[in-house]
């Protein structure tokens, strides 16, 4: 550096005070005006970078500003979620909830229990409006049978034909269609072999019938060989017996009727009737069922004995 540049570099007070004195500057009330400070290039060129790094902090300082994000909300949706802490147990809480559970849990017995009540009464309802039904359809059955009063038996091969053929005839009157037959004034003709086929759903099939007119002392059933036919009344007003079944024993197949002869009252006042009939006797009959078909199997003498009306 040339010593013209070193001498520039140095502030020369003398000159500058002689300089001021040859102008002197007007005064005023704000004071005696400093004069300028030195400054060395080198401290210039740091405030100059000084200043770029100022406006350089100014523009990020405005771009943060303009993004307007802050550390702490950014770190709201960046923080995970804490797990919440499990709240005190609290006992009287606690005793209540399991108050409630068992309450809950008596009325749900309780209503199973009332459940159980009405199906056991409605069960034993049903029972016994199918016990009723069971009597009536066997009282049905056996009704031409216990017209006849035919005597205890234990095999159906040991009956007698004229038993079978009544019986048979007894269940045409009763139950059959009667319009089918030829009419003979008050009488109807039925072929032999309708009253066979009869004889057969009574007492079963493979039995013997020797034909034979059947002449009681109030109704007659004539036999008529030539036509191979029976002339019978198509409503006789005579009955002897008709069945009061009181109970039903059943093993398998088979069942054991109690059965009241109540004489003489007709079927339909014994199945219809409020008022318990008073039987004269009691026969115990044995039915095999099967399905809907029955089968008269034996009969039998009843244990239960009937006082005499007359203490005979």
């Amino acid at each position: 550096m040339s010593d013209e540049k070193k001498d520039k570099d140095f502030f020369d007070y003398d000159s500058y005070v002689k300089k001021s004195k040859k102008k002197p500057q007007k005064s005023n009330n704000r004071g005696k005006q400093k004069p300028p400070r030195f400054v060395p290039a080198d401290e210039a060129d740091k405030a100059k970078k000084k200043q770029e790094h100022e406006s350089i902090d100014s523009i990020k300082r405005m771009f943060d500003e303009a993004l307007d994000e802050s550390h702490e909300e950014l770190a709201e949706f960046t923080e995970e979620q804490a797990v919440p802490d499990m709240p005190e147990t609290n006992p009287e809480g606690f005793r209540r909830k399991l108050y409630m559970i068992f309450g809950v849990f008596i009325s749900v017995l309780a209503f199973i229990g009332l459940i159980s009540t009405v199906s056991f009464a409605v069960d034993k309802i049903k029972d016994f409006a199918d016990n009723t039904q069971q009597k009536n359809e066997f009282a049905r059955f056996i009704y031409p049978i216990v017209i006849c009063d035919p005597a205890p038996f234990n095999q159906t091969v040991k009956l007698r034909s004229d038993t079978m053929i009544t019986a048979a005839l007894w269940d045409i009157i009763l139950y059959e269609d009667k319009s089918k037959y030829e009419a003979d004034f008050d009488m109807i003709i039925v072929p032999e072999v309708d009253v066979e086929r009869h004889c057969a759903a009574l007492f079963g099939t493979g039995l013997s019938v020797t034909h034979q007119s059947i002449l009681g002392a109030d109704v007659q059933f004539y036999y008529d060989e030539s036509i191979k036919s029976y002339r019978i009344p198509s409503n006789p007003k005579y009955f002897t017996y008709s069945p009061y079944i009181e109970e039903i024993t059943r093993v398998g197949e088979r069942y054991t009727l109690t059965v009241g002869y109540v004489s003489p009252t007709p079927a339909w006042l014994t199945l219809t009737s409020d008022e318990e009939p008073k039987p004269d006797k009691y026969v115990e009959y044995v039915v095999s069922k099967r399905g809907n078909e029955m089968t008269l199997v034996a009969i039998q003498e009843s244990p239960i004995k009937v006082d005499s009306p007359h203490g005979l």
